[in-house]
């Protein structure tokens, strides 16, 4: 079949899965009012595939001359990686800051388990590096859109999950080991996208011991399989939300649900991890160094809008010269780029793995870009809502607006700066309201890995011996610490 079509994508999801939203079930995410919105928002990844502006970018040909999405294509080097940075940076430009979700967070997950796996045969034998490989040609000959599961319920953070108290199902698990397969109970949650997809690839969030061998699980699965259940996030807004109100949350709803296996069964060729603990963390942590680059992309992309978005507000509200403005939209511009110049900083420094041949960013400035992102977006908030004002939250409606019996009053009163029509403010004022919301806060803190995450990875990556050798060559201690950085030093001061 090669690239899919927006239109047989949205006919893919008339498939029978079983979706909830809202207490109902839903009888068609094709025709739902609000699954819709994800629905068109993913199709983009086929709009733009089937665009000849943009194909070059977005596909290559397969060995058979077929095209297959490159965003399914593993990335072997530093330019495979900044070709990549493009594509993310197309989809978050078209979709307001948010990455169309057709391959966007899976095709990390895909890569992630194309390493691991190979480590997994080899030590054991088995055979789950073929496994990955005809699922990526699956993909690809099918176009398919699939969801990334990984962050499982948990239950008590506190304990591992095989100690859970309430009942063995916090973490997805392997229930029946069976010839031709597995059978799995358990949930995923946070799952962006998932009732819009067609598949979903399963792995685990943490590193286990080996009494949750049974959670050390990975497999890739369709999302109409018997046993599968979805359950929609609350969204932002409600049927029949409009583009004036809502200009960012109804053409964007995530649509983080949460996905549950009960009694599910999975097929041996689709299994990439079956009880093998050891390498459960490696997956988890191979995921969080592929999709750093496509996180710090589309969230430079994010600032871009968010920084526009401030700059206009304080020239509407003829506030743009005051020197206080002036120093945050100075702040807004140095946090937008310091976060895509770190970005493009890691790709430049990507590394490679052992066994494998694909390249990801570096570890150490992909988590130092990110934190700096999510650490300072409230701050970005803060500046913005300041700029903006309180009609942010105060502004009447856009049925308000075009009703005749108030729109004049509107008119008059919601205006600002002379010569900016009342239309342009009220749009900036409800982009902005989408921009900075509860769900805009929370998600930049948690998504691709918590601030607390971030700070693990540095402390564990950080060169501590060449910090040591600097301070310790600069105090005259002898022996100073070595580091082939120092070590052949000339002498300083020197004596003459």
């Amino acid at each position: 079949m090669a690239i899919k079509t927006p239109q047989q994508y949205i006919e893919s999801l008339r498939d029978g899965r079983v979706v909830y939203f809202d207490g109902k079930r839903v009888p068609d995410v094709t025709e739902h009012p609000v699954c819709k919105i994800t629905n068109n928002w993913v199709a983009m990844d086929y709009i733009m595939n089937n665009d000849p502006r943009y194909q070059d970018l977005l596909t290559d040909l397969d060995s058979n001359g077929e095209r297959v999405s490159f965003a399914l294509q593993p990335q072997r080097t530093p330019e495979d990686l900044f070709r990549l940075r493009e594509v993310v940076k197309l989809w978050a430009r078209v979709c307001y800051g948010k990455p169309t979700g057709a391959k966007f967070v899976a095709k990390d997950g895909l890569n992630a388990v194309t390493v691991v796996s190979r480590r997994v045969d080899k030590k054991y034998g088995t055979n789950y590096a073929a496994n990955v490989e005809a699922y990526r040609t699956h993909l690809q000959k099918n176009d398919l859109s699939f969801a990334m599961g990984l962050t499982d319920i948990k239950g008590d953070r506190s304990l591992r999950p095989s100690q859970q108290v309430q009942h063995k199902d916090f973490y997805v698990r392997i229930v029946e080991d069976r010839p031709d397969g597995i059978v799995v109970s358990g949930a995923k949650s946070h799952i962006s996208q998932a009732p819009a997809c067609n598949e979903v690839l399963i792995a685990p969030c943490r590193a286990m011991q080996q009494d949750d061998a049974a959670y050390a699980v990975s497999f890739g699965i369709p999302l109409n399989t018997p046993g599968i259940t979805m359950i929609c996030a609350q969204p932002e807004i409600g049927e029949g939300a409009n583009l004036f109100d809502h200009p960012v949350s109804a053409a964007v709803y995530i649509n983080d649900a949460t996905i549950i296996f009960d009694n599910a069964f999975i097929p041996k060729e689709r299994i990439f991890l079956k009880g093998e603990w050891e390498f459960a963390g490696d997956v988890a942590y191979m995921f969080a160094n592929f999709h750093r680059l496509s996180a710090e992309t589309y969230k430079a992309m994010e600032l871009e809008l968010f920084t526009g978005a401030a700059t206009l507000m304080a020239e509407y509200n003829g506030v743009d010269k005051k020197a206080h403005i002036r120093e945050k939209l100075t702040w807004l511009v140095m946090y937008t780029e310091a976060v895509e110049t770190l970005g493009r900083a890691a790709v430049e420094h990507c590394v490679g793995e052992d066994g494998s041949d694909l390249v990801y960013p570096s570890p150490m400035i992909a988590n130092i870009c990110k934190f700096y992102f999510a650490d300072n977006w409230h701050t970005a908030t803060k500046y913005i809502q300041d700029i903006g004002g309180g009609i942010i939250v105060t502004a009447p409606s856009y049925n308000d607006y075009v009703n005749p019996e108030t729109h004049d009053f509107m008119e008059k009163y919601f205006g600002g700066k002379a010569g900016v029509p009342t239309e342009h403010r009220l749009r900036m004022v409800k982009l902005i309201r989408d921009l900075t919301s509860c769900y805009e806060d929370v998600l930049t803190i948690h998504a691709e890995g918590s601030l607390e995450a971030q700070k693990l990875s540095i402390l564990q990556l950080a060169d501590w011996s060449r910090y040591r050798a600097a301070a310790t060559r600069a105090a005259g201690i002898v022996p100073a610490t070595a580091h082939p950085l120092f070590v052949e030093l000339p002498k300083f001061p020197p004596e003459l």
